[in-house]
């Protein structure tokens, strides 16, 4: 059985075709997702790359996965809370099954880079992986002995979208004080804004940061205090036996020393011994975890 996977980003469409091991790579490549030519363009688009590489399997139908920023109502069959917006109210699902004439998988992308995390990355050999993104947006996704929880209505592992302070800004999900507004790449540059006037990117100030630069230093101390109050959270309803980190704010070495001392004072237990981690599979977590969850019988 063959896999292709596909990783649906706002940037970019990543497409792979695999044996049944998805190591055993027999294709891959990338293309711009164009977002701003709208729903109809990506959907041809999908369709187009999807029976490509159908076509190299020749007599063999193979499964099909594929992560997308936002995730298929299991009420009404369409895309929701999406960050590609275009995609938002539409049946992606359902269209694209009829264009290449196979079922398709759609899975949110953070829970696909919880998958690929827990069954081949650094959450490899844990019973339970809470697989969390902190890049542009936020997500998170739970898999516990090999499978992904996807709860009732399909949300499980949306911690970012909790409101972690009441009296926050109104984020684009409708909620005021979401942990997005200060957790992702995306809020943490709206601190620093906020805070001193000035845009600036997550990595230059973090190098302001270490640099002793006053302002720098102040909005990562709000940062982890934010950090050390949402992780506790999690930890505390969850009780993950590990924490893996994913997206660009992953790549902060603090979140590993500074913003483990952040999380403890807030644990329901004795003390923090949950293992917080880096992931292990960089930007092809989606694109794997895609591939991995296709044919599951429990995905949209």
């Amino acid at each position: 059985m063959k896999r292709i996977g596909i990783d649906l980003g706002g940037t970019k469409t990543e497409i792979m075709l695999t044996e049944e091991d998805p190591t055993q790579i027999i294709e891959r490549k990338r293309v711009p997702t164009n977002q701003e030519k709208g729903y109809d363009f990506i959907l041809n688009q999908l369709a187009g790359l999807i029976n490509d590489y159908q076509a190299l399997c020749k007599d063999e139908t193979p499964v099909v996965g594929m992560g997308i920023p936002g995730s298929i109502s299991p009420t009404t069959g369409l895309v929701r809370n999406a960050n590609t917006q275009c995609l938002i109210g539409h049946p992606l699902k359902a269209d694209l099954e009829n264009l290449v004439n196979n079922t398709v998988v759609v899975e949110n992308d953070a829970n696909c880079f919880a998958v690929a995390e827990a069954l081949m990355g650094a959450g490899k050999g844990y019973r339970m992986v809470f697989g969390i993104i902190m890049g542009t947006g936020m997500g998170g996704g739970v898999v516990y002995d090999g499978k992904l929880i996807r709860g009732l209505t399909g949300n499980t592992g949306e911690w970012g979208h909790a409101t972690i302070d009441v009296n926050g800004p109104k984020w684009w999900s409708g909620v005021n004080g979401a942990m997005e507004a200060y957790l992702s790449g995306t809020g943490f540059q709206r601190m620093y804004k906020e805070h001193t006037g000035q845009a600036k990117r997550l990595q230059e100030i973090y190098q302001d940061y270490q640099n002793g630069e006053q302002a720098a230093k102040e909005v990562f101390e709000k940062f982890l205090f934010y950090f050390g109050y949402g992780m506790a959270n999690l930890i505390n309803a969850f009780d993950p036996d590990v924490v893996v980190i994913g997206g660009g704010v992953s790549n902060l070495p603090l979140l590993y020393n500074e913003g483990i001392e952040a999380i403890k004072p807030y644990i329901f237990n004795d003390e923090m011994v949950t293992p917080i981690v880096p992931n292990k599979m960089g930007d092809s977590g989606g694109i794997f975890g895609a591939a991995l969850a296709a044919g599951d019988p429990g995905a949209q």
